[in-house]
């Protein structure tokens, strides 16, 4: 291999690539990235064997080849080199990659391209999704916040994606808080899936906002793709919960209010406690919100509300009642509620987006 191309166009799909590196296999060319060079353009592959990435760029190639090499110490490499050419090299006989800019030079070892996996197929898919990319990263944003952390129930780490003939959804929930998104996709009717939040996460952060988003997958993984980069990622297997059921029918009050200004009093009450809940307090058609913390102190604020509430007192946990103010769209956010021992929903000024909140139980 010889190649030779700009130090930010090496740096753009190796940083890309970083991101499905696996930090806890026990496979040492795990930890690596696997380069190409073939015509005219420098492909760079990384797994985990979980999530697979690939990006590629154009450079000038006077001789091919393909190469793994260490890709947490290659992003930092470069990243810390001067901007201009790069030249990489490979010393087959010492099994080295060499690396040349503006008179620096490193050689670093590379790890056996024989045992590096292979990308995996994407020829089987069946089903196929077009989307503009900024729908599905708005609509992302909005649900993957919900997603479950706790590996011990792997269903509840992924977002449902389902399609039927009358609407698209994505859904994700940790059991007590749950964010469903209708979103437009041009697809014929397929059985529900369950995507990893980080494969959603990672397609967010990696691809461009702009232009078109290729989506397709079979029963056992789902690929996204763009003009240069594409990501496959395992679908997680089993049924997810009927969501549904948990939204209530009749709400007995709702709240209407500025919502920047309600997320940032109750950024303000989370700062007296992150582990005590926010209450919101409806007496004689005025809302407080209030937070006590027997270490630090209280606090509580008079909210606007835009129209009249009935009496209600309930609590909600700080970072739940945060992410689902700063999901919703528009400049106002209605919380509905029933009674304090019922979830409540956000919604903004659409249709399209459900915040379900579940309550905390005050002693």
């Amino acid at each position: 291999m010889n190649v030779s191309l700009e130090k930010s166009s090496l740096l753009s799909i190796v940083q890309n690539t970083q991101r499905a590196l696996s930090g806890k296999s026990s496979l040492p060319v795990l930890n690596g990235i696997l380069l190409e060079a073939k015509n005219n353009t420098l492909t760079a592959y990384s797994t985990d064997l979980e999530i697979s990435i690939k990006d590629k760029t154009e450079a000038s190639i006077a001789a091919e080849g393909r190469l793994v090499v260490f890709g947490n110490i290659l992003g930092d490499l470069i990243k810390s080199l001067d901007d201009g050419k790069i030249t990489l090299l490979l010393d087959k006989k010492n099994n080295k990659l060499t690396i040349k800019s503006s008179g620096s030079r490193f050689d670093l070892n590379t790890l056996p391209v024989e045992d590096y996996p292979p990308f995996p197929e994407t020829k089987e898919a069946t089903n196929n999704i077009n989307m503009r990319k900024k729908d599905f990263d708005e609509a992302a944003k909005q649900v993957s916040i919900a997603a479950s952390r706790d590996e011990s129930r792997p269903v509840l780490t992924g977002v449902l994606i389902e399609t039927n003939s009358e609407k698209s959804r994505m859904v994700a929930t940790d059991s007590y808080r749950l964010s469903l998104k209708k979103i437009k996709m041009n697809n014929k009717e397929h059985a529900p899936i369950i995507v990893p939040r980080r494969a959603i996460e990672e397609i967010v952060k990696i691809m461009s906002s702009e232009g078109m988003l290729k989506i397709s997958f079979s029963d056992k993984q789902i690929s996204f793709m763009s003009e240069s980069l594409i990501l496959v990622s395992r679908l997680i297997g089993g049924q997810y919960p009927n969501f549904e059921q948990l939204f209530p029918k009749e709400f007995r009050t709702e709240i209407v209010a500025n919502k920047e200004e309600m997320m940032q009093s109750a950024k303000r009450m989370s700062l007296l406690s992150s582990t005590t809940p926010i209450i919101l307090k409806a007496k004689d058609n005025k809302l407080t919100m209030s937070n006590k913390s027997a270490d630090v102190g209280s606090g509580e604020e008079e909210i606007k509300t835009k129209n009249k509430i009935k009496d209600i007192e309930i609590a909600f946990n700080s970072k739940y009642l945060i992410d689902g103010l700063g999901a919703v769209e528009g400049k106002e956010v209605k919380i509905q509620l029933i009674d304090a021992f019922q979830p409540g929903v956000l919604r903004g000024s659409g249709e399209e987006y459900e915040y379900l909140i579940m309550p905390v139980r005050l002693n």
